[in-house]
């Protein structure tokens, strides 16, 4: 009876044990999937900062854990390695280690934000150079429309002052003059037509 009970318990024990074998390999599953996108996430970053200061980051040998002379990240996020012979391994940062993509990352931060600080500040030097420049042309370009403006009103302004002078004279109606009718007593007709004399005007 005693070993029929113990053969129970060893039996639960066993299928405990693969229940828990089972959650941790679960577990573990989980982790590497989140060690690879992790990783893969970082390395993406690091290819985008990169590629911004396309520039080539020197890494120190004991950085990477691995026995070389040099190492190196370039374009594409990838460590290249140099060993003692000169030969050269190159590998993707995504596919090392995770204590490695941590310490690479970390060895080539401080060069990075120099790199980005350098051409952060280029291109704000570029920048105000074209404000300036722009700033310039809108002067410019204000001083030209004024001048064509003021080269306009110079040309109509003979067309108004001849308006003005138009307007401003009276119209003068012209007035026929009819010449003075001849008093009667004037003079008188006495005679024929070839002959016109004076005679004292004949009163009614």
């Amino acid at each position: 009876m005693a070993e029929e009970q113990r053969g129970k318990e060893e039996q639960g024990n066993f299928t405990d044990s693969l229940r828990d074998i089972q959650g941790e390999y679960i577990m573990l599953t989980e982790l590497y999937e989140k060690e690879k996108s992790y990783g893969q996430r970082l390395t993406d970053m690091m290819k985008t900062l990169q590629d911004e200061v396309d520039s080539t980051i020197s890494i120190r040998p004991d950085a990477i854990g691995a026995q070389c002379r040099e190492a190196y990240l370039v374009s594409e996020a990838v460590v290249v390695l140099v060993d003692s012979s000169g030969n050269r391994i190159s590998r993707p940062l995504y596919r090392l280690p995770a204590a490695t993509i941590v310490s690479v990352i970390e060895e080539c931060t401080p060069e990075l934000r120099r790199l980005l600080f350098e051409k952060r500040k280029s291109e704000s030097n570029k920048v105000r150079s074209l404000e300036r420049v722009l700033k310039e042309l809108k002067k410019a370009q204000a001083t030209f429309k004024q001048s064509r403006r003021d080269e306009v009103e110079e040309q109509d302004e003979p067309k108004d002052e001849m308006k003005d002078r138009i307007e401003a004279k009276p119209v003068q109606k012209e007035q026929t003059q009819v010449a003075p009718r001849p008093s009667r007593e004037g003079f008188a007709f006495k005679g024929s037509f070839g002959e016109k004399r004076e005679v004292p005007g004949i009163s009614p």
